[in-house]
């Protein structure tokens, strides 16, 4: 056991003993938007590389298509996810061709700050379908959908928040969506749009009232989402794809996915 003797910040960051740096509240690495944290007596934190050969018991591999697949490439350096949706004549419909992970419904906004954010990059911004978030369910579902009327959107999960794409809405960029408790959230449409075959980092925040934060790459985009999810709701992060064009499959490159939270200190929700 050790304390800082040597503080380099009012005591809560300095050196011990031993001349190990402590942090009370924990480690957190990268710029504003762009961030890490690490598991710590006050922080529950999940990182993946996804360093192979096999997908970590941590994930449920989700698809409702025989032909969609989730691997670790081989010769993806630094570690890489594949996941390839299905191709089964979805004909415009998301859910017969899609494809992704979810975790365990472990984590809740209740406690302050939970957050999740993936790097990512698509094969193809055609006839296709992608969702970054959380949702309530570890099972195949798509959390939001474009409604294929205008802007519109099509909630299937009680409660979800996160980054859609979904060129089946009027406007191919990402949205930002949430719903509460089957209520949806006010849509923000923005304009950034994934690059075919380009890396992207998309960070979603929520607050311990249920209010949602977005980032791309580092920039906040959007604005305060309020009423995105329900705080006492167990979540999970999900990162799932779709083809929507019918019979050709999309890949989807995840680089690495990290979500955290504070931990809770009476045991209920963490």
């Amino acid at each position: 056991m050790s304390r800082i003797l040597q503080s380099l910040d009012s005591r809560f960051v300095g050196t011990d003993h031993s001349g190990k740096l402590l942090a009370k509240k924990g480690f957190r690495a990268g710029d504003n938007g762009s961030q890490i944290d690490y598991s710590s007596p006050s922080t529950v934190a999940l990182f993946d590389d996804f360093f192979g050969p096999t997908l970590s018991g941590q994930w449920n591999a989700v698809e409702t298509d025989v032909d969609a697949t989730e691997t670790i490439l081989a010769g993806g350096i630094g570690g890489v996810l594949r996941i390839v949706s299905g191709n089964d004549d979805g004909n415009a419909v998301v859910l017969p061709d899609a494809a992704g992970i979810t975790s365990a419904l472990a984590w809740q906004a209740s406690n302050g700050g939970l957050a999740m954010q993936a790097r990512i990059k698509v094969s193809r911004i055609t006839t296709a379908y992608l969702f970054v978030g959380f949702t309530d369910l570890v099972t195949i579902e798509a959390p939001v959908i474009a409604s294929q009327t205008a802007d519109g959107i099509t909630t299937n999960a009680s409660d979800a928040v996160g980054f859609m794409f979904d060129t089946g809405a009027a406007t191919d960029t990402f949205f930002l969506v949430g719903v509460a408790a089957d209520t949806d959230a006010t849509t923000q449409v923005i304009t950034a749009a994934p690059v075919a075959d380009a890396y992207t980092t998309l960070r979603v925040e929520v607050s311990a009232a249920g209010v949602a934060s977005f980032f791309k790459d580092g920039k906040q985009v959007g604005t305060a989402m309020t009423a995105a999810v329900t705080a006492a709701t167990d979540l999970t992060p999900v990162v799932l794809v779709s083809n929507t064009d019918g019979t050709a499959a999309v890949n989807l490159d995840i680089d690495y996915v990290a979500v955290s939270a504070n931990r809770g200190a009476d045991g209920d929700a963490f």
